[in-house]
């Protein structure tokens, strides 16, 4: 099994074992809908170097399929689906113990948490050089006992995620009338400012109101529109939050954004913190890396340091 960066070196340098893979697939979601996807997977098959021992349909039986995967004895599992498919593989197997490491194939609609383990590499490249890889354990967030690997969003921007979501292949018949009616109460929505946030932050609490936030594990934020990374090293939150009056508004945080950064406008709020509180009168509209979500109209949000365990290229 992998353990350490130390541990895969050494392990590799002696013996020269090839890494024993282990393959999740959801056939139905993703990149694997619009293209054929038994010619996809035989893709990936033919460009993986290391021992692939096996291949777990997860549209079936997602249970059954992330248990087999967790059994099956393998060092490295590879996840080929959409990003909620990497999503929910990973938070399961974290959640089952697994100590495998994990490799979310960029085979999503946003990908986000590939491109951010592993660049602009295509599936094929990626499975073409695990070997060279090393281990190391990430944070993750924890939202109503979900977790998101990089971001959430909360209140309007995730309506207007589920807008876009609403155009994806294989949706619904009725695509355009959906984006737009999810569009309308995204507006409708980000002119009420309806969710009460609580951060805490080194015993002390920040309480404010806002229509829609983002929230982001450690620096998954900064560089984003002028937004400064958190200035601590342990695990934490950071939360760009948004009150917006009207159109006005609107119009103007895309313009400050543009020349300013939304680190200095007044129609945001950028905070850190370990534990957020989330209060409203109706559900909470949410997306967690990309995928649609719900929480109810109570939301507790929390750093899980070192949740995950990923393959991923040396720095």
């Amino acid at each position: 099994m992998l353990e350490t960066d130390t541990q895969t070196r050494s392990a590799r340098d002696t013996a020269r074992d090839k890494l024993r893979v282990a393959l999740i697939v959801n056939s139905r979601s993703g990149s694997l809908v619009e293209e054929d996807a038994e010619a996809a997977i035989a893709s990936l098959k033919e460009a993986c170097q290391s021992n692939l021992i096996d291949v777990f349909e997860v549209s079936d039986d997602f249970e059954a399929a992330c248990a087999a995967a967790h059994e099956c004895g393998a060092d490295v599992i590879a996840i080929a689906g959409g990003d909620g498919t990497a999503r929910s593989v990973m938070q399961m197997l974290a959640q089952r113990g697994c100590r495998s490491a994990l490799v979310p194939l960029p085979l999503g609609t946003a990908n986000i948490l590939p491109h951010r383990l592993y660049g602009d590499r295509d599936p094929e490249t990626i499975m073409s050089e695990l070997e060279d890889y090393v281990v190391g354990d990430i944070d993750a967030g924890v939202i109503n006992g979900q977790f998101f690997i990089v971001a959430a969003a909360v209140g309007f921007p995730a309506v207007l995620g589920r807008a876009r979501e609403a155009m994806r292949p294989g949706g619904s018949p009725n695509a355009l009338s959906t984006t737009w009616r999810r569009t309308r109460v995204a507006f409708k929505h980000m002119f009420i400012p309806r969710i009460r946030f609580k951060m805490r932050s080194a015993g002390a609490a920040t309480r404010f109101r806002a229509s829609g936030a983002f929230f982001a594990i450690n620096d998954s934020l900064s560089g984003f529109a002028g937004i400064d990374p958190p200035e601590t090293e342990k695990p934490v939150l950071q939360c760009i939050a948004f009150r917006l009056r009207g159109m006005w508004d609107f119009f103007g945080l895309g313009i400050e954004a543009l020349f300013r950064g939304l680190g200095q406008s007044r129609r945001t709020r950028i905070l850190e913190g370990e534990r957020v509180v989330m209060t409203s009168r109706r559900a909470l509209p949410v997306m967690l890396d990309g995928e649609p979500a719900f929480a109810h109209n109570h939301a507790r949000i929390r750093v899980a340091p070192k949740a995950v365990r990923v393959l991923r290229p040396p720095e």
